[in-house]
């Protein structure tokens, strides 16, 4: 409802929800006979338990757009690396969309994720995974002053210790760079100031690098933020 930006006059709730007196009156009526709306000084606002209860059924209506567009990707792959107090809150990817790669060009939802870094003002990541533009595209955000952490898998980091040496050193010796070594990780995931993208496994065990999740929403940021911190809590700090 628009009176949870503020006071409101009868004549705004009539334009924002195109009805008319005879159908706007009653009804707040009914929601001030539950205590859920005060009108002060001509205008109605929401009451404080009003404001929970709106705040809530924003919550339902972001989980049901979520539902609706993440129907298939949420049902086919396996959910339990993300802890339940998450899976909980996962309206809070907000406004997301399901990229899906085509045979043909089955990097194409790299290419998105990593074109949008170079933009990025802080970088956190978890990898179960090792491509071979994975150092490149970090150590060049790194090079850059941009704080960097990257939360990958022990076998992970054992191929970068013998399959990129250069690499490691290079980007480890920057003071906004680190890295994390967890027992691992089934999924992937990149968390930017404005933009979260993920990977899941599929219910039988592999990583679906044919389909992610990607969303700009503030709330999906802070989302995935705490998913990063899960990780990093049991993860260890490689040093230099």
């Amino acid at each position: 409802m628009k009176t949870a930006e503020g006071p409101v006059s009868l004549a705004e709730i009539k334009e924002h929800f195109n009805i008319t007196s005879a159908n706007a009156i009653p009804r707040l009526k009914d929601l001030a006979e539950l205590n859920l709306v005060v009108k002060e000084d001509g205008k109605y606002c929401l009451t404080t338990t009003g404001l929970i209860l709106a705040k809530r059924l924003r919550s339902m209506d972001s989980l049901a757009q979520i539902l609706v567009k993440g129907d298939q990707f949420l049902n086919g792959h396996d959910l339990s690396p993300i802890p339940d107090k998450l899976v909980e809150r996962i309206d809070e990817l907000g406004d997301c969309s399901v990229i899906s790669n085509e045979m043909e060009n089955i990097t194409a939802t790299h290419g998105q994720i990593y074109n949008r870094l170079p933009n990025s003002k802080h970088i956190v990541g978890i990898s179960p995974v090792l491509t071979q533009v994975y150092p490149k595209i970090y150590l060049a955000q790194a090079m850059r002053g941009i704080p960097v952490s990257l939360v990958v898998t022990e076998k992970v980091f054992n191929r970068i210790e013998d399959e990129y040496p250069d690499f490691l050193k290079s980007y480890l010796s920057y003071h906004n760079a680190k890295m994390y070594a967890v027992e691992d990780a089934k999924l992937a995931l990149v968390v930017t100031n404005d933009f979260l993208s993920m990977y899941l496994y599929n219910k039988g065990g592999t990583l679906n690098i044919m389909n992610s999740i990607i969303t700009f929403d503030e709330s999906a940021t802070k989302w995935g933020a705490e998913l990063f911190a899960e990780y990093l809590a049991r993860a260890r700090e490689i040093h230099g």
